[in-house]
């Protein structure tokens, strides 16, 4: 048993026999990695948590009853969440009290509420804490992995260096040197130091990647999003062989979303960083491969009926199968200065890292969608303001949802700036202003900045497949019915002796799910949908 400090777990419960029964229960589950307190209401736990971090236990969860001796455990909860903002909390309630509960998510920043009876603890309760300290460990334990990150913040290695670490949920510490020709260096807590590595190198150094174990496969994946990392766990469940090419991190897209709020069994939302490992981890479990920072390049049909992978490396992978699901990326935004300053100080996407170092500074973001919206949010809870700029003359007519204009209209530091464009990035080396134009009278007005999110939209990451496979004048990929109802739009006629398979493409063997296909839905739930119901086209085609 470790005897260095370790953070706590709080266990609040009136009825003392209970608490102990659960206290030594907890103990024996986690005491290699978290210290188990039990405290008998509101004020007994408030001078626990007071404590605790005096003596190198910071508070990592919170479980409490709601009734309790001295007051409710929503009340309880509301009172830490300033003092211990990182806390996960669980609150265990009756059924007269779920609506508190539902209430509590929004305004205490509930993580988790189990109704009573929540026994047997193996089956209701274990699960819950073993996710919240998943994400607790991601999100507060630095110190014990020991990867440090040293560089200058508008360096565009250092935060290409620190965006990857953060989609891969690896935790770091973070020196700024303000030193704007200093390398970007990683140095991890075996003495091994990387300075100015590549994100290959970085993944290998990490152990975040692994290399192919077979010369071919039933089912290759090309895309680590949700819709492929949901078609490599069902396929594996069915006994294929099967592995996951992605060029970058878990996730996708999505894993770069600061809340996924509207994904089913999620009340409290979660991070898309925090999905996206959740989803790996259940792949690898079953047996998958995953294969990051390679980028896939083309596809090619063998004479034997197999098809494969070209990678950039110049490395060739086969597999009976193939599933396209590279998803989409961030149009690219045709501006002047843009390119110039492009990860130094000018951004695609929202990186949560980089929130935290806004503090005292003015954030633009430029976009209207829902995930503009999210990131103004969690900006706001850092920066001294964050200026939405939205193309529509009001963000009413944008694609923002409801939800969240009128958390935005709400947040004291968000500001909304309809009706007007980027007209120009300026800066020398890093960005110092932008040039903002009135899309209806013209007029521009240069305001200072330093710092632009840039999140317009997106484009389907289907140019690697161009030359073999069916797409649409948009660019996604044509399946199913449409491969024979536009046979204009392939490169290759239909082959096969049959008609293409749900989700099949114009290349026999090859299937596409997620945002890369055709008429999809751009949804997180979607595209899990669509690559379970890819699989199950893919098993037909191998068993056929």
């Amino acid at each position: 048993m470790s005897t260095a400090p370790r953070p706590a777990i709080l266990l609040v419960d009136g009825d003392v026999l209970a608490r102990e029964e659960l206290v030594a229960g907890l103990r024996a589950r986690y005491r290699d990695r978290f210290r188990v307190v039990g405290a008998s209401g509101r004020t007994e736990a408030l001078s626990l948590a007071r404590e605790l971090p005096q003596v190198g236990s910071p508070v990592a969860l919170v479980v409490t009853q709601q009734r309790l001796t001295d007051g409710l455990g929503t009340a309880l909860l509301e009172s830490l969440r300033d003092d211990h903002p990182g806390a996960k909390r669980i609150l265990l309630c009756t059924t007269a009290d779920a609506d508190a509960a539902l209430d509590a998510i929004n305004r205490t920043g509930l993580d988790r509420y189990l109704v009573a009876p929540y026994l047997p603890v193996e089956e209701r309760l274990h699960p819950a804490l073993d996710d919240l300290l998943f994400d607790w460990d991601a999100q507060n334990m630095a110190a014990h992995l020991g990867v440090r990150v040293t560089g200058h913040r508008f360096a565009a290695r250092a935060y290409e260096v620190k965006d990857f670490l953060a989609r891969n949920v690896v935790p770091f510490e973070w020196v700024d040197t303000a030193d704007e020709s200093s390398p970007t260096t990683v140095a991890l807590g075996d003495g091994r130091v990387f300075r100015d590595p590549s994100l290959a190198e970085l993944a290998r150094g990490l152990g975040l990647t692994q290399e192919a174990t077979r010369d071919a496969y039933d089912l290759i994946i090309v895309g680590g999003g949700p819709a492929g990392l949901a078609a490599a766990v069902y396929g594996a469940c069915e006994g294929f062989t099967v592995l996951i090419i992605e060029d970058d991190a878990p996730g996708g897209q999505a894993g770069s979303t600061s809340t996924i709020e509207n994904y089913l069994g999620f009340p409290s939302g979660l991070t898309g960083a925090d999905l996206a490992q959740r989803a790996l981890a259940q792949a690898r479990r079953f047996g998958v491969e995953w294969l990051c920072t390679s980028v896939a390049a083309g596809l090619r049909t063998g004479t034997d009926g197999v098809n494969h992978v070209l990678l950039t490396d110049g490395v060739t992978l086969t597999a009976r199968a193939i599933l396209v699901a590279t998803g989409m990326s961030y149009r690219r935004l045709e501006v002047p200065g843009v390119a110039d300053l492009l990860n130094a100080g000018v951004y695609y996407g929202a990186s949560l890292t980089e929130a935290a170092q806004t503090t005292g500074e003015d954030v633009y973001i430029l976009g209207s969608g829902n995930s503009a919206g999210q990131a103004a949010l969690y900006f706001a809870e850092h920066a001294r303001s964050v200026t939405v700029l939205v193309r529509e003359k009001s963000i009413h007519d944008s694609a923002t949802s409801n939800y969240l204009i009128e958390r935005l209209l709400d947040h004291p530091a968000v500001i909304l700036r309809e009706g007007v464009e980027l007209a120009e990035t300026i800066g020398e080396g890093r960005l110092a202003a932008l040039v903002l134009r009135d899309r209806e009278t013209g007029d521009t007005a240069t305001v200072p900045a330093g710092s632009l999110y840039i999140l317009i939209g997106t484009t389907p990451c289907s140019g690697w497949v161009a030359d073999a496979v069916g797409l649409d004048e948009f660019g996604f990929v044509l399946t199913g019915p449409d491969v024979r109802s536009r046979p204009e739009r392939l490169p290759v006629p239909w082959a096969a002796d049959r008609e293409p398979m749900l989700m099949e493409t114009s290349m026999p063997g090859v299937f596409a799910a997620g945002d890369v296909r055709a008429g999809s839905v751009k949804r997180v739930g979607s595209a899990v949908g669509q690559g379970a119901v890819a699989t199950q086209a893919i098993t037909q085609y191998l068993r056929g």
